[in-house]
């Protein structure tokens, strides 16, 4: 298992290359620079070409990029174009709002999605579970923002119950939460209704059944408990996007987390802290990934005696070398 995440954190390396490569080059397709909003019409020629040289900008691209790269190396993600504040410091400064905006829609959505999953399941064919799979279609099709923009013009300008956007009181948090619990649970409950449905009609439960076994027992113990990988994978892929930064509900709802954090970056071409949250999105990204992964080992003993088979066959190498 030590081997298995060494070499997945390894793979962090070639990810971070591609991925500020990608950011440097589209940034610089662009149209615009970051210096666009500091030109004013009492600068001259030579004021804008000193202030481009200041930037860089008089380079080309691939100079900028190897410099950039150079500073990573060292441990230095930079500082802002705009506001001349580390790359870092900003990053951390806005990752807890999504980290709280994360684990409450998924407390929430998941919480819901299993249950509701399980229950489709067992009634599979009937109009309930007819009811479930439209919902659940209706939650996977419909675009964030268009949702995110009903429950503001429905409960922020209409009813006048929550604020429409802004952080600070508990308020604030319930129009976001819900528009990112509904994404999640539409396809975690699509995912539990699939994995319950593999396993509810097997052999082994049919088996548990004449022997006796009452039906909660069943489907809480034996089914759910082999159908809990697929479960666990999108509910690991759904929050890492999360977490990594919803940046249309966060710019949606004006959510001060990292998502809208990279999109003014973006928008503002200030290429350094763009770059800079992409690639700490990228490695969380990795690592929740790799968590998860993790995960399947304490699910699944047949994961774990894996783990284990390879880990005695690498000590019977060693021995007979």
């Amino acid at each position: 298992m030590i081997r298995y995440i060494i070499k997945r954190i390894l793979w962090l390396i070639p990810i971070i290359i591609c991925v500020s490569l990608i950011v440097y080059g589209l940034l610089d397709l662009a149209p615009g620079t970051v210096i666009d909003s500091m030109i004013n019409d009492t600068m001259t020629e030579e004021d804008v070409a000193a202030l481009r040289a200041e930037y860089d900008l008089d380079k080309p691209m691939i100079y900028r990029y190897g410099k950039y790269m150079l500073n990573l190396v060292q441990g230095d993600l930079g500082r802002s174009q705009i506001t001349n504040e580390k790359v870092w410091n900003n990053f951390i400064s806005k990752f807890p709002a999504t980290l709280e905006l994360a684990l409450i829609a998924l407390v929430i959505g998941v919480g819901l999605a299993v249950p509701l999953g399980i229950f489709a399941a067992k009634h599979a064919g009937t109009i309930w579970d007819n009811l479930t799979t439209i919902f659940t279609l209706i939650g996977m099709s419909m675009p964030s923002f268009w949702l995110g923009l009903l429950l503001i013009i429905l409960f922020s300008y209409r009813l006048k119950w929550l604020p429409a956007n802004g952080s600070g009181t508990i308020l604030h948090l319930i129009l976001p939460v819900v528009c990112t619990a509904l994404m999640m649970m539409a396809t975690a409950t699509r995912q539990a209704r699939s994995s319950m449905l593999e396993n509810i009609r097997a052999d082994y439960l049919r088996t548990a059944r004449a022997k006796g076994v009452p039906e909660r027992a069943v489907i809480n113990k034996h089914a759910l408990s082999n159908a809990w990988i697929p479960i666990i994978t999108t509910v690991g892929n759904t929050l890492s996007r999360t977490l990594a930064g919803s940046a249309v509900v966060e710019s949606v709802f004006g959510w001060p987390g990292v998502g809208r954090l990279t999109v003014e970056a973006v928008s503002r071409r200030d290429v350094t802290l763009a770059c800079g949250c992409v690639i700490l999105t990228s490695i969380l990204y990795v690592v929740l990934l790799l968590i998860v992964d993790l995960l399947y080992a304490f699910v699944d003993p047949r994961i774990k005696s894996q783990y284990a088979a390879g880990k005695t066959k690498r000590k019977k190498k060693e021995a007979t070398a």
